[in-house]
């Protein structure tokens, strides 16, 4: 079980990067006649005119035999955000067996410090991770001139799918090779900071499968904003196509790997499944994001994908 808990690791790690991302809906009524790279420019422009907000998201992750879902709540105040969430896994064996395992966690961010608190069974462990508190700050800042060339560069295209006196909806198409060597950039400049020489390893390798899975990739996503401040409402991104590219890419690159993992590459490649949908909540939500009192006395990690020796013996054999 310690193998899916790594890859469940992973898929946290990565989705706690787009922890700011945000879901919209579009509308079903007939698109106006609104130029939508301008109508684009003026949301993704607009000054914030708060600098907290708390988000409930969710990612779902599917292929045949595996779900996966990630559901947590953020709060973020100027440069510091807090998560609270849990990631649950449903593995159907080829001996028909099911394994049902679910690690809840909590997020602590405050400017260039983070810790990352997980319990894979009966105990709280933290991790500190600069890298993605760096990502994580640049997510949740308000973009200045740069940021919004940098984020205009990215896009192919923008259709205005619904506008109203009070909303706009934009389905956004994303400009692959842009963001492509957006990731090779990341990469060079984020190298693996923590883990073992084995993962460290995979990342690298992981990274590069990424960068050629996203110029392979056709991505869009859709956004709904409040148009009296300039608020994100909703934000839904498909990110099926860039899983199965990646997926894709792997598989052609020289590997010896064993045939359930080969299996399980092939799955992802052809058949999965991968959606993230983030809504805006009210000040109430706010007391969800509070750290557990048992996580307060949480035992330090130096990795956050911990082999068997350093899980709980119950949490490795599950």
């Amino acid at each position: 079980m310690n193998k899916w808990m790594k890859l469940g690791g992973r898929v946290l790690t990565g989705a706690l990067l787009c922890g700011s991302m945000m879901f919209g809906t579009a509308g079903a009524e007939e698109a106006p006649a609104v130029d939508g790279m301008e109508a684009f420019r003026e949301a993704i422009s607009a000054p914030a005119q708060q600098d907290k907000r708390i988000f409930r998201q969710d990612l779902q992750f599917f292929i045949p035999a595996v779900r996966a879902d990630l559901g947590m709540t953020g709060y973020t105040k100027g440069h510091n955000l807090r998560v609270s969430g849990d990631f649950e896994m449903v593995f159907i064996g080829d001996d028909g067996n099911t394994v049902d395992t679910a690690m809840p966690f909590y997020l602590d961010q405050q400017k260039k410090e983070m810790t990352l608190y997980f319990k894979p069974e009966k105990k709280w462990y933290k991790f500190q991770t600069p890298t993605l508190a760096a990502a994580a700050a640049d997510g949740i800042a308000t973009p200045d001139e740069q940021d919004v060339a940098a984020i205009l560069s990215s896009v192919k295209a923008v259709t205005v799918l619904r506008e109203t006196d009070t909303q706009r909806t934009m389905l956004v198409q994303l400009d692959n090779e842009k963001l492509a060597d957006l990731i090779a950039q990341y990469g060079k400049q984020n190298p693996p900071d923590k883990g073992t020489a084995d993962d460290i390893a995979w990342q690298n390798s992981f990274m590069g499968y990424l960068e050629q899975g996203m110029r392979r990739a056709n991505l869009w996503y859709t956004w709904t904003v409040d148009k009296t401040n300039w608020h994100t409402i909703t934000m839904s991104y498909n990110l099926s196509s860039l899983l199965q590219e990646t997926a894709k890419v792997a598989l052609e690159q020289p590997h010896e790997w064993p045939k359930e993992v080969e299996n399980l590459v092939e799955r992802v490649a052809y058949y999965s499944d991968m959606r993230t949908y983030t809504i805006f909540l009210s000040d109430k939500a706010k007391k969800r994001v509070e750290l557990p009192e048992e996580a307060k006395s949480a035992e330090s990690v130096d990795d956050l994908f911990m082999d068997d020796k350093t899980l709980p013996a119950n949490a490795a054999e599950k």
